[in-house]
């Protein structure tokens, strides 16, 4: 490091750029610009952080939201002045929605140069509205002892809230003047020595306290045998600790454990040995609700996927209690429900042990008649079908990978089709606004720098984040995209207008007839289409050590649509059937 810097933008800079590496920030995703030259220059020569350049300012934003997912610690996003920084926006109401710690960085043009028609500037301030849990705008740079004080306190403090349990997006908005490259300016003489710099930077470096649990007398709550864990699409960042702090609780309660496959718990069965994966046929099935209709419910995170679960509650009316690290209404059925703060990823909950019940021992059964009718029909099935992919996945990926899942479709197959396993697979997804926007880009965030990663998507959700394929140029991993290829929208075909003939292809079916081995070679990824069901799981099976690379299954929209709804129907048949003969 060269002091002092060459000029009061590159001092400023570097200032924000070292206070958040003393606040965990590893990875600064920087798109081209003029205006944030400074931010550019100073994350680019700052030890401790890798700055990986981008493109496309959409498709950055949801890189970076892939790496604050897998970290947990916030991930910088920088870009220039204008409509750059207006393409952040979905991203950070993802991040906003799902807890994500996510820091958006845009330059702007000086309070003098607003409002006067000045090229590539529009009004910034509050940009994202009231999605950032934090947000203000810097001062023009000052190389005053106190002005860089205050900078560093305040860069710190954004940063810790993003981080902290009740975490997720921050926006800083940071003007600068001319010169913006670190170039030596003849009118800057800087008023302060490095040893007194350095005091200012490390004199921000304070821990945040961290916010508090509430009160939740769950030994009271949990004061029946007729209860369900619930668990699903996580609303954080969790790990290895969340896992075990659940597993703990969950085999204390000893209630049934209904848990999506988006969460993790899934592939953690030995964790978890009263693991329900059946629900969603369980819930269809009327003759049993009566036995497994439960008094209670704690459900942590979000509720799973399954409308007929969320059908089943509304109808049952069980007392409920959410617990997650974002706080807020999430449910749905509008029943008798809290949600409590508490974060699983540094504070376990435990209650008296509970024994074993008949209550509980009803849920297995059920459960292995509806998981045995459902293999049944996976085992008779040669052709592709889309929800065969998502059972080949849970089998055959390697253990102790990550598998980032789509929206629309491929989500609620996986919460059906996806077997429990002990191959402890993390899981990814962005189930806070459910948006298809940034697939690729936010699975390729995950795999930087990460596990052996799976991307499981649609061919529409692929194509709308097309430029996050130009983000392999600075990749460091290994990224497996199965992509099923139905032909357009397969998630309209399960709903009612899909009777709508060439109205319904046309505004919602959306074949947009790519042929994917030509996207592939277009940004070097290599494309394997197989053409039966050992061809894919031996590809599956056969991860590479680094890059992309495309499994293309193609698969009958229509067809399968038709096939879901009859094994649904089927499934549920044979699950009361049985029911009753155990009965």
């Amino acid at each position: 490091m060269s002091w002092p810097f060459a000029n009061v933008n590159e001092l400023w800079s570097r200032t924000i750029a070292e206070v958040l590496v003393r606040r965990g920030v590893r990875y600064a995703v920087i798109c081209p610009g003029s205006r944030s030259s400074p931010l550019a220059f100073a994350f680019a020569r700052t030890e401790g952080i890798e700055a990986i350049s981008a493109l496309d300012e959409r498709s950055a934003s949801f890189f970076a939201l892939g790496l604050a997912k897998r970290t947990g610690f916030p991930t910088a996003l920088v870009c220039t002045s204008g409509t750059a920084a207006a393409n952040f926006f979905p991203a950070v109401v993802e991040a906003s929605e799902s807890g994500v710690p996510l820091m958006a960085l845009t330059a702007d043009r000086p309070p003098e140069l607003r409002n006067c028609r000045a090229g590539q500037t529009i009004n910034q301030r509050r940009l994202y509205g009231d999605f950032p849990i934090f947000q203000g705008e810097l001062g023009i740079p000052d190389a005053s002892k106190g002005a860089l004080r205050e900078l560093a306190g305040f860069v710190s403090k954004a940063a810790a809230i993003a981080g902290e349990p009740r975490g997720g997006p921050v926006h800083l908005n940071i003007p600068f003047r001319d010169p913006l490259p670190p170039l030596e300016d003849s009118n800057y003489d800087c008023p302060i020595s490095e040893a007194d710099w350095r005091a200012s930077v490390s004199g921000a470096d304070r821990d945040s306290e961290l916010s508090a649990p509430d009160v939740f007398d769950i030994e009271s709550f949990a004061d029946t045998e007729k209860g369900l864990l619930i668990v699903g699409a996580p609303l954080s960042p969790i790990g290895e600790e969340w896992v075990a702090n659940v597993s703990a609780l969950a085999n204390e309660l000893n209630w049934p454990v209904l848990a999506d496959a988006l969460n993790p718990i899934r592939n953690n069965e030995r964790a978890f040995p009263h693991l329900i994966t059946g629900y969603d046929a369980i819930c269809r099935s009327e003759s049993l609700h009566e036995t497994l209709k439960p008094r209670k419910a704690v459900i942590l995170g979000d509720l799973p996927i399954s409308k007929a679960l969320r059908n089943w509650l509304e109808k049952t009316k069980p007392q409920l209690r959410f617990l997650n690290s974002i706080g807020g209404d999430f449910d749905p059925t509008h029943g008798d429900s809290e949600t409590v703060y508490h974060d699983f990823n540094d504070r376990s909950l435990s209650v008296t042990r509970r024994e074993e019940s008949v209550f509980l021992e009803d849920w297995r059964n059920a459960d292995r008649l509806a998981r045995q009718s459902l293999s049944n029909r996976l085992v008779a099935s040669d052709a592709f079908f889309e929800g065969g992919v998502s059972r080949t996945l849970s089998e055959r990926i390697p253990e102790g990978s990550a598998v980032f899942v789509s929206n629309s479709m491929p989500p609620r197959d996986m919460e059906f089709f996806w077997d429990r396993n002990d191959r402890r697979i993390d899981v990814y997804c962005s189930r806070g606004a459910n948006g298809i926007d940034g697939i690729l880009s936010t699975a390729l965030g995950v795999a930087h720098g990460g596990a052996t990663s799976y991307l499981l998507t649609g061919d529409l959700a692929l194509l709308h984040d097309t430029n996050g394929a130009l983000l392999l140029n600075a990749f460091k991993g290994s990224l497996t995209i199965v992509l099923i290829n139905n032909s357009g929208g397969g998630i309209f075909e399960m709903l009612p207008v899909s009777q709508f003939g060439d109205t319904f292809e046309k505004y919602f079916g959306t074949d947009q007839k790519i042929d994917f081995s030509y996207w592939a070679k277009t940004y070097g990824i290599e494309y394997f289409k197989p053409d039966n069901w050992l061809e894919l799981e031996a590809l599956i099976e056969s991860s590479q050590s680094e890059g992309a690379r495309l499994i293309e299954v193609v698969a009958d929209r229509k067809a399968d649509a038709a096939l879901r709804k009859r094994w649904f129907a089927e499934i549920s048949s044979d699950l009361q059937e049985s029911w009753t003969r155990r009965r």
